[in-house]
């Protein structure tokens, strides 16, 4: 494991409590309704979520009967998952594994989701020829994220960002989040372009991107937090 990735998982290791305590207070329900009507509802649809940090998306899926594996590079976050899940925890297969060597046969999952994690991969294009090498034909990629940190890059009318971020450190440690960002390619890409034209490349078909996916999941105080950097949805497909 390189200094980057290492400095990345000691990073989040020491958010997890922190971060678990702020995802727990979101509405799993608002997330669900748009995710289940993107995928298939099926008894056996075997879902993969990638990154799953806190444990959000899998807990959510587990209690609407999907088969869940879970995956994580943070021991600290996958214990935080597994605490969140309670009883469900037995059902959800929870595996501490790097976004882009993931350990699974090709063809193995109908249904891939992730959640603000690609900005902070090393090599997203990796990551991404992964996923699509994992995932069954026909099955679905439902990538959530946002522009995290790209403020760091841009002109002066973000600065009101980069003052709200600087007063979260002492909360967050972003500044040594910032450090780690300025490593990382897409905190300068302008998203979800970048990763559409990436996504076609790789071989996924009917590649799209709702950027206004954040007025349906997020609650009003994350809209006002966050105005700066709305979150977006990236669909892809694998053909049958």
């Amino acid at each position: 494991m390189d200094r980057l990735l290492q400095d990345i998982r000691k990073y989040w290791g020491r958010r997890a409590p922190s971060f678990s305590d702020n995802i727990n207070q979101e509405d799993p329900d608002r997330w669900m309704d748009v995710i289940e009507q993107e995928i298939p509802v099926s008894e056996n649809c075997r879902v993969l979520d990638i990154g799953t940090g806190p444990g959000f998306f899998a807990v959510a899926l587990a209690k609407r009967g999907y088969d869940v594996t879970a995956v994580d590079l943070t021991p600290e976050m996958l214990e935080q998952a597994k605490k969140n899940a309670g009883p469900l925890a037995e059902k959800i297969h929870f595996l501490p594994m790097d976004a882009e060597h993931l350990d699974f046969p090709d063809n193995s999952f109908d249904v891939l989701v992730t959640r603000n994690l690609t900005w902070n991969l090393e090599h997203p294009d990796q990551a991404y020829a992964e996923w699509f090498r994992v995932m069954r034909p026909g099955g679905t990629l439902l990538n959530f994220d946002a522009n995290w940190y790209r403020y760091l890059y841009q002109d002066d009318h973000h600065a009101a960002e980069h003052i709200e971020k600087a007063n979260l450190r002492v909360y967050d440690d972003s500044e040594t989040m910032e450090n780690i960002a300025r490593k990382l390619c897409l905190s300068k890409i302008d998203r979800p372009l970048f990763d559409l034209a990436l996504l076609d490349k790789i071989g996924f078909s009917r590649v799209t991107a709702d950027k206004n996916i954040w007025k349906k999941v997020w609650s009003e105080e994350q809209k006002r937090e966050n105005r700066f950097t709305p979150c977006f949805m990236i669909k892809a497909c694998k053909e049958a």
